[in-house]
């Protein structure tokens, strides 16, 4: 009881903001390759990447037990995962009630606050005294007028708050609770912890010159945050590669569903609009503003470099907002720092880039940074497709190269989608936009041209039976060319559990375990290659 006690009146000391924060995105992994991270920062639907922040904190604290408030850190955190280093912590608690429309009705219950209504004669503001008496989903006050129903007489209140309650802070707050043997003094402590709702991809911008041997090449890092936090002058970085979360259980899932339902103070549940009572039974209420309004994002169109929700390289929303000190956007949805890049090191087998200057990561923002040097791409046109023992699959156009110095690249590339353009005589046209996967150096990169050079070129395979009897059977593969120009073409052959292919006419190359045949192909000509299908015996199942 007394520990109790001691704990109660035990002094609160805030840190307002971090003096220093690094911010690593990580991506969504179970994003499929080629899927896209949804860049609408109005969204209400979560970013399924996560962040690894680390704060630094400087505070001064009487000796004994205190309260150490931690105002600013992210509102998606994963209280759990919080390490607090240089500070020895009896007990950590992440605070969700936030000052809001339903803190501030549900601090204020049982207390007096002031009822503004405009005078459904004059049209001028009237002020009167009451007393909440209810909570926020169902608002139901004591004036001199009586009991009544906030709005049901059809004109339009806003309540007046005396204060703001003790226990509602404006930001996200991580309370820690310093032991009795703490001896104060000013601290500087380090906080790092997970938090959801962050995502990033890599968007690159490539474009073909006239005669199509050449493609230059622009990348940028796209950041999102969804997070209600905005950071500023971060240390600002992104990893690359496969990195795997443990992913909860059903019942897991189930739980924290029951929970964020439960929850009055979740992100879906926190809004209030007062209404009559019974609620939604009482017409008069019909066609009211809420008691409060969240202000708008103010938007503007402006030009960014790649696709934003269905731009070609295109058009985004941006909110309308100054400068800092830095010359970035002070408060936009969408940054674009075309300036600066990201130096690129290895966590293992991963790949982190880093920003080179400290940059403000918004609240709710998609955030635009280059990460490699512009260059030109040398690689080839080619047709190429997979046989699978009965059919021809996967045909596609590509544009291929190996992801070496020779070839102008000769960097590691994460995985995002391409917008693909065109020099022509008439301009700078659009072909598409495709995905690019993950490619290490000295892999082979291809990248596949939708719907363009492929209508000209055919690949057929014929099958004629063995002998009676015989286990196999002799394919005949053709690839014809009924364009005006040669064309280079690839056959990938690749065995089954059903089958296996030997006895080829012609001198094939073996890539990644399999026999390939490539061959030129001159227009309005046709080149064949045969070979022996020969059947397995089936297994048995165990």
């Amino acid at each position: 009881m007394l520990a109790a006690i001691a704990l109660a009146l035990a002094p609160i000391v805030v840190s307002a903001a971090p003096q220093e924060t690094a911010i690593t995105f990580y991506r969504d992994p179970e994003r499929a390759a080629g899927a896209v991270m949804d860049m609408d920062p109005n969204s209400e639907e979560p970013l399924n990447g996560f962040a690894l922040l680390e704060e630094v904190r400087e505070v001064t604290v009487p000796a004994g037990r205190v309260t150490l408030r931690l105002e600013g850190v992210a509102g998606s955190i994963v209280p759990q995962s919080a390490l607090l280093y240089d500070i020895t912590a009896g007990e950590k608690n992440f605070d969700a009630r936030l000052l809001s429309q339903r803190g501030l009705i549900d601090g204020f219950a049982g207390q007096r606050v002031t009822v503004r209504r405009a005078d459904p004669v004059t049209g001028k503001p009237v002020e009167d005294a009451g007393t909440i008496l209810s909570g926020a989903d169902a608002l139901v006050l004591k004036t001199a007028r009586g009991v009544e129903a906030v709005q049901c007489e059809g004109s339009l209140n806003t309540l007046l708050f005396p204060g703001r309650p003790v226990d509602l802070t404006a930001k996200p707050t991580l309370s820690v609770e310093l032991p009795a043997s703490n001896t104060g003094g000013a601290l500087r402590l380090r906080l790092v912890y997970l938090a959801g709702n962050f995502d990033w991809q890599a968007d690159y911008v490539g474009t073909f010159s006239a005669d199509g041997r050449r493609l230059a090449l622009s990348s940028w890092l796209t950041l999102g945050s969804r997070d209600r936090t905005r950071f500023e002058r971060a240390q600002v970085s992104a990893i690359a590669g496969m990195i795997k979360r443990a992913a909860p259980t059903d019942a897991e899932e189930e739980a924290a569903e029951r929970e964020r339902e439960a929850d009055p103070y979740a992100p879906d549940n926190i809004a209030v609009s007062a209404g009559c009572w019974p609620l939604g039974r009482t017409a008069a209420a019909r066609g009211h503003a809420p008691l409060f309004t969240p202000r708008p994002y103010g938007t503007v169109e402006a030009p960014i470099a790649v696709r934003m929700g269905g731009g070609w390289g295109g058009w985004g929303a941006a909110s309308e907002c100054g400068e800092d000190e830095d010359g970035e956007s002070s408060c936009d949805d969408i940054v674009v720092t075309g300036m600066r890049r990201a130096d690129q090191s290895d966590v293992g087998d991963a790949k982190l880039y880093t920003l080179q200057h400290r940059s403000d990561i918004g609240a709710r923002s998609i955030k635009q940074v280059r990460f490699l040097d512009d260059r030109v791409l040398k690689g080839e046109f080619l047709h190429h497709a997979v046989y699978r023992g009965d059919y021809v699959d996967d045909a596609k156009y590509s544009y291929r190269l190996v992801n070496d110095k020779a070839s102008g690249l000769g960097e590691p590339l994460p995985r995002g989608r391409i917008a693909l353009f065109q020099d022509t005589p008439l301009g700078r046209h659009p072909i598409g936009e495709v995905p690019v996967k993950e490619k290490a150096v000295g892999e082979r990169l291809d990248i596949d041209l939708p719907d363009a050079g492929g209508d000209d070129v055919d690949f057929d395979a014929d099958e004629d039976d063995g002998p009676d009897g015989s286990n196999w059977s002799r394919v005949t593969l053709t690839v014809r060319n009924d364009g005006d120009r040669p064309i280079t073409a690839e056959v990938e052959f690749a065995d089954t559990a059903e089958h296996t292919l030997g006895r080829f006419s012609r001198r094939l190359e073996q890539r990644d375990g399999r026999p390939v045949w490539r061959v030129v192909v001159p227009p309005e000509k046709e080149r064949t290659i045969r070979f022996r299908r020969t059947e397995l015996p089936e297994r048995a199942d165990y």
